[in-house]
């Protein structure tokens, strides 16, 4: 599916999954802002919460994110503190490793030079996060198609 026909739409709020996500993508982003490793904390966290392999991915997958930047990861919109559409482009493009993982590439794109390497950690990561008991939501939405559409949430925070 082009990515010009794809309309990513939240229709819901993050779900449990997606929430263990976020907040350890942003302590990784705040240990890293604060000069120290974020490996070990977040992996033990993880771990802690989800289980080791969980834990050890998600670092790997990071990790991979970080090799490939083209910028600095926004974190946290500084219009209104919700989702990012940095942090939004990682998290849905998780949610669609293990279904459409050539749309979760392009999503990318802006994001990271290479985005397959990390891709393939994001399946995994994926895998492991729906075994733990926290799966990731595909979240994709084809307007083209002629479905009813879900209202949309009366306060939204994730744009």
């Amino acid at each position: 599916m082009p990515a010009d026909t794809a309309s990513l739409r939240w229709t819901t709020g993050p779900t449990v999954g997606e929430r263990l996500l976020l907040t350890a993508m942003r302590q990784w982003a705040a240990l890293r802002s604060a000069g120290e490793h974020p490996t070990r904390l977040v992996a033990q966290a993880l771990a802690f919460r989800a289980s080791n392999r969980t834990g050890g991915l998600f670092v790997a997958w990071m990790q991979s994110v970080e090799a490939s930047l083209r910028r600095p990861i926004q974190v946290e919109c500084p219009a209104c503190g919700g989702i990012s559409t940095d942090e939004q482009r990682l998290m849905v493009s998780c949610g669609l490793a293990g279904t459409a993982t050539a749309v979760g590439e392009t999503l990318l794109e802006p994001l990271l030079v290479d985005a397959q390497p990390t891709m393939v950690l994001a399946r995994a990561l994926n895998a492991a996060l729906r075994v733990d008991g926290y799966p990731l939501p595909v979240r994709l939405r084809d307007e083209t198609r002629d479905e009813p559409r879900e209202p949309a949430p009366a306060r939204q925070t994730v744009h």
